[in-house]
């Protein structure tokens, strides 16, 4: 009985071997059809079973590691090298295809396993015939990268490199961010399941920036049934470039900044071909973008490439970057600085480490020098690409595929240390009211280099809704800012950038008010308030950084030449005495314009309209255009006069009595005209007024408080006029006149002739609140 049991749980064991070692073999014949036919998913899900099961055939191992290495997700890919590490260990390689080498190279190449790589890599080489000329230029190619790899390794940059957290990140694909100059706002592609479809579809998120945080990302609607995605935003995060195609077609498409939202692309005409335009990048003066393409006469596959505005909305001197930038690989991505000098692009070329990698290149004497590659660990040998660098050059956005994401490729940041960040810039970052309440007003803004007398054609049109606008400016230019608000007459800015050594911000805050007297508009008041905000860094200078920052500031060395230079020799000792780039993003909402007011310009000027030496509007011819605006309010040198004005007390060279009496004119009832019996007495408060330039007068008006209030008012502001009109009529123009409507509050019930009366007294218009 005994044996019987034995034997029996013997044939039992050997019926579930047999029964597994079946199914062990069912997975793997399902698993190499599935390889046959390229289902590397189908393959994985069947091979990883079989294997777990027990198998670990080498032809099981390699196609179980080609199949790893074929999935789209990086996460996936690096599994393929333990696969080829078992492989490695058989040491069996007579039964495998030629090609197993190569991918052995691939995984061990990914998985930063170099020396491995390498040597698989020179393998597969050896193995290839000299007709497999193909073959050998691809192998060499990754040879290559893999010792770009060791030498950007041995490197390595003191870069802390961050995935965003999500909100911004998920679980799906999340590539090319676009962040305006100030980083308030990002947009970014995202590939995710279509609710409606079922299908992945390609989408442009976008997000804002509040109180240091990013908020909720939000689907832009973008009414197209084909792929859409973010290819470059403006600085100012007023208009955006997207991508809309399907397949290896696609073309760029703008889009604008509306009150309600963004509007829908439209083409950009003269930029784009039959062939795929891919990404892009706008200059901050609108003249140029660049942009990726495969268009004929590239280089081979896509290749980097600038248009110019031609004006009215068109595009054209389209032009390849050259070989320099270009390459018989695929270069893409490019993302222009707002310094207009510094180029970053992506190139999967023979000085990558492997992947896309991201490259920088700068222009020098009007010709781009040798691109560098970025290094490790901004690059790796996977693919990191789309990247995008703030104004200030202190922070870096992109996108890769590398291990630890979310899933698929996601969107990284890091902060760039102060000697790879980027030569010094102004950023303007203003905001425009209207009245008393200080709301915002459409406004429409021309900025004018005044070196050349061209206008910098993007349109730095503020925020509808805010008011708020951003202008990146480089050192050592003088700007005219012509600004026409809606229901004022245009009016220019001087905007003097001076040649610093470092980032500096200026943020500047415009209000406008309507001068009225007794209803009748006869001037407006522009009050311009500048708040300064650079990063200098504390410490001493060496004699040679010293010497460099005397020679910039006496205008002996133009700074971008000087940055050109040390750029090219790649001189990092030269950024020390460059200031802190270390941007700390405050929106204009949060500067406290009211505080250390004598370390900030602050000025005003009000055009009265009857004052034809400084309000007519003068005229300027701009590149064919004429412009008109009142004349130039230069804030600087105006803000240092009034503030000067303000310390000094004016000399006194009047009688101090003629601003005593209170002179009372009064009118019939239901009358506006007043009796010739008061022109004498007017008479002579006009004398007054023409020996004392110092001298004003205040009107004041009245109003019955019986009857109908706003019939009272307006009877009351024309009997107001009649008294101002005989001043003016005589030559006091209307900023020596302060006019004061009391309506019916002041009237005396009593006495109703009060009710009917203007009052006039001469005033010292230097200790007058207007």
């Amino acid at each position: 009985m005994k044996k019987s049991l034995i034997v029996l749980f013997c044939l039992s064991i050997s019926t579930m071997v047999f029964a597994q070692q079946d199914k062990i073999d069912g997975l793997i014949y399902r698993g190499e059809n599935l390889f046959k036919i390229k289902n590397y998913e189908g393959t994985v899900k069947s091979l990883a079973e079989a294997v777990e099961l027990g198998a670990n055939e080498p032809y099981v191992n390699y196609m179980l590691g080609v199949s790893y290495l074929m999935m789209p997700n990086a996460t996936d890919q690096l599994k393929a090298a333990p696969i080829f590490s078992k492989l490695e260990m058989q040491g069996s390689f007579s039964d495998l295809p030629q090609d197993a080498y190569y991918y052995m190279g691939q995984a061990f190449h990914k998985s930063l396993e170099l020396e491995k790589a390498t040597k698989y890599y020179n393998q597969y080489l050896n193995s290839l015939s000299d007709s497999q000329r193909k073959e050998r230029a691809d192998v060499e190619l990754e040879i290559a990268k893999v010792e770009n790899a060791k030498r950007l390794l041995s490197q390595k940059k003191d870069i802390n490199i961050q995935r965003m957290a999500p909100p911004i990140n998920s679980e799906f694909t999340e590539y090319n961010p676009v962040v305006s100059a100030d980083q308030s706002v990002m947009a970014f592609t995202s590939l995710r399941p279509n609710q409606r479809t079922g299908r992945s579809s390609e989408d442009v998120y976008i997000t804002y920036k509040s109180s240091g945080d990013w908020g909720e990302p939000q689907k832009i609607d973008i009414r197209t049934d084909e792929n859409v995605g973010t290819a470059g935003i403006s600085p100012d995060g007023q208009q955006m470039l997207v991508f809309i195609g399907s397949g290896n077609t696609g073309n760029l498409y703008i889009m604008r900044k509306e009150a309600d939202g963004w509007s829908q692309p439209s083409a950009i005409e003269g930029l784009n071909s039959r062939d795929l335009e891919s990404t892009g990048s706008i200059t901050p003066d609108g003249k140029k973008i660049y942009f990726a393409s495969n268009r004929p006469g590239g280089y081979g596959g896509m290749d980097i490439w600038v248009a110019e505005s031609l004006g009215n909305g068109k595009w054209g001197n389209v032009k390849n970057l050259g070989a320099e930038v270009n390459s018989k690989y695929d270069e893409d991505a490019p993302f222009i600085h707002p310094d207009m000098k510094t180029l970053y692009y992506t190139s999967n070329g023979i000085n990558s480490m492997g992947g896309r990698d991201i490259f920088r290149t700068n222009l020098v004497g009007g010709k781009w020098t040798s691109p560098q590659n970025m290094g490790y660990p901004i690059n790796t040998p996977l693919n990191d690409n789309y990247f995008t660098l703030s104004a200030d050059g202190s922070k870096g956005y992109f996108s890769s595929d590398r291990q630890g994401g979310y899933g698929g490729q996601d969107i990284y940041i890091f902060d760039m240390p102060e000697k790879y960040a980027n030569i010094p810039l102004t950023m303007l970052k203003g905001k425009i009211t209207a009245g008393e309440d200080e709301q915002p007003v459409p406004t429409k803004i021309k900025l004018i280099d005044n070196e050349n007398n061209t206008k910098v054609d993007y349109v730095y049109d503020p925020d509808p809704n805010t008011g708020n606008y951003l202008i990146i400016l480089p050192p050592g230019k003088n700007y005219d800012l012509i600004i026409e608000s809606e229901g004022y007459l245009p009016y220019t800015l001087n905007i003097n950038v001076p040649n610093q050594t470092y980032f500096y911000e200026l943020y500047q805050k415009i209000n406008l008010k309507l001068i009225k007297q007794f209803d009748v508009v006869v001037g407006q008041e522009v009050s311009v308030n500048n708040a300064f905000y650079d990063t200098k860094q504390e410490g001493t200078y060496s004699p040679r950084q010293a010497n460099e920052a005397m020679l910039v500031q006496s205008d002996s060395l133009d700074v971008y030449d000087m940055m050109d230079a040390i750029i090219a020799a790649e001189d990092t000792a030269a950024f020390n005495y460059m200031m802190d780039l270390m941007y700390s993003v405050n929106p204009i909402e949060d500067v406290d314009f009211s505080a250390n007011e004598d370390e900030m310009e602050i000025a005003s000027r009000t055009y009265y309209y009857d004052e034809s030496d400084t309000t007519t509007l003068k005229s300027r011819v701009v590149e064919g255009e004429t412009i008109y605006s009142l004349p130039t309010m230069y804030v600087t040198e105006e803000a240092e006069q009034q503030k000067k004005e303000k310390a000094q007390k004016a000399e006194i060279t009047y009688d101090k009595s003629l601003l005593e009496p209170v002179y009372k004119i009064y009118f019939d009832v239901g009358e506006a005209k007043f009796a010739d019996k008061y022109n004498s007495q007017l008479q002579e408060i006009y004398e007054q007024l023409q020996k004392h330039d110092a001298l004003g007068i205040q009107i004041s008006g009245y109003a019955s408080a019986e009857g109908d209030p706003e019939l009272n008012r307006k009877l009351s502001n024309k009997r107001a006029i009649e008294v101002v009109n005989f001043f003016n009529y005589k030559g006091v123009v209307r900023r020596r006149i302060i006019a004061k409507g009391y309506g019916s509050t002041k009237s005396d019930t009593k006495n109703p002739a009060e009710n009917r009366r203007v009052e006039v007294q001469i005033i010292d218009l230097n200790n007058v609140d207007r």
